[in-house]
């Protein structure tokens, strides 16, 4: 049985955008723009979740051992991304190709996050972040270019934290698994997953926006 056989990772594919257009509530889903982009762009996705443990002892013995998370950090290093999704990220307005930066606080614009990944004999997996913000953290360098051409890569941090809806942090998609013969890859990416009950719905007819520059 595929389940029980190990398969390697063999790499990321496409990186997923898709802002958020109506932020959720305790009481409300998030709603999303109608399209995705779709990014062939990332060379190393890192994961670093703020797990935390919290332990009762009773009677001198361990009782309980209770794990929690609730932010991932996200770091992208990519060969560069499309200028107008970074001012999307950023809240920026560009005028005559000039934007702005303030030391005003303010509250990042959300987004879905997600990434394709390959695997082993030619399975797929594919992971959703449905509420990721911008890191606020600046970390730039900038270096003279030099007689062998180098493309270099970017980096990009987010936070990815859990919705207020049901503290869903993340969804992942592995094909290995017996069950996944219900659902396929391409239905998953077209939209970002959150909850179980859309994974009944008929796909959306919202499209996914390819980046052709660097596609």
């Amino acid at each position: 049985m595929m389940s029980n056989k190990v398969l390697y990772f063999e790499g990321i594919d496409d990186i997923l955008i898709n802002f958020m257009t109506t932020p959720d509530t305790p009481t409300s889903a998030p709603v999303y723009d109608k399209e995705i982009y779709r990014l062939p762009i990332a060379t190393k996705l890192g994961v670093k979740g703020n797990g935390s443990v919290l332990e009762k002892w009773a009677s001198s013995k361990l009782f309980r051992r209770v794990g929690r998370q609730t932010k991932h950090e996200l770091s992208l290093d990519h060969v560069g991304m499309p200028i107008e999704i970074l001012d999307k990220m950023n809240d920026l307005i560009a005028t005559k190709g000039v934007v702005f930066n303030t030391s005003k606080a303010k509250e990042l614009p959300y987004f879905a996050f997600g990434f394709v990944g390959r695997i082993e004999g030619g399975e797929r997996m594919a992971v959703w972040y449905p509420k990721v913000q911008l890191s606020n953290t600046v970390d730039s360098e900038y270096t003279t270019a030099e007689e062998e051409t180098e493309i270099k890569d970017v980096s990009a941090a987010f936070v990815a934290v859990g919705l207020l809806y049901n503290d869903v942090i993340n969804s992942a998609f592995d094909s290995t698994r017996e069950s996944a013969n219900l659902i396929t890859l391409e239905k998953f990416i077209t939209t970002p997953i959150f909850e179980e009950a859309q994974l009944e719905e008929v796909p959306p007819t919202g499209k996914l926006k390819e980046d052709k520059k660097n596609g």
